[in-house]
């Protein structure tokens, strides 16, 4: 069975405040949207299969701290945007190792989820989630990562892997039926 999808990351209030620092260059604002949201980050790399996450998670800050003052938005957009650049990393990141499509959602190296907020489904470990995961397609298991692992809304979904919300929307309901009954049928067997 599918578990509950636990309430989405709220955005702090002073995200505005944060955002408005780092714009005029001041790095304690930067600074605190890291805090807010390199976790997270990391956690949907991980879950990616990326080899080095935390890798991938300072390329992602890297590039937003060089863009930040260019970019306009709510602190929901900021997360969107943040994970939008961590979805380019990743897939740079793949080009780079050409490596084949399905291994870029390859399980990652034994040990690396520790710590990590995957806990999405029921009665799944760790270990077995990226084998379960491999019975979406791309699209679905970017989409169902996002929304787990990353914790993003639908809309910041939408925004981060450049579709409409009603394609997020079909994309993960398709995806978590997909699950339940990939789950249901282990459960059996």
């Amino acid at each position: 069975m599918i578990a509950a999808m636990s309430e989405p990351m709220r955005e702090p209030a002073e995200t505005a405040g944060w955002l408005a620092a780092a714009q005029r260059g001041d790095s304690a604002g930067f600074d605190a949207i890291y805090r807010w949201l390199a976790g997270p980050v990391t956690a949907f790399a991980r879950a990616r299969g990326a080899d080095d996450p935390e890798g991938i998670t300072n390329e992602t800050f890297l590039r937003a701290f060089r863009s930040i003052d260019s970019f306009t938005g709510d602190g929901g957009r900021l997360r969107a945007w943040i994970f939008s650049i961590a979805r380019n990393q990743l897939i740079d990141a793949h080009r780079r190792s050409q490596r084949r499509p399905d291994e870029l959602f390859a399980p990652p190296p034994e040990g690396a989820a520790d710590g990590a907020d995957v806990v999405a489904l029921e009665r799944v470990g760790l270990e077995e989630l990226h084998d379960v995961l491999s019975v979406l397609t791309d699209e679905q298991r970017e989409v169902v990562l996002m929304r787990l692992v990353a914790d993003l809304s639908l809309a910041e979904t939408a925004e981060a892997v450049g579709r409409p919300v009603s394609a997020v929307k079909r994309l993960q309901a398709r995806g978590l039926k997909r699950l339940q009954r990939e789950i249901l049928a282990r459960e059996v067997s």
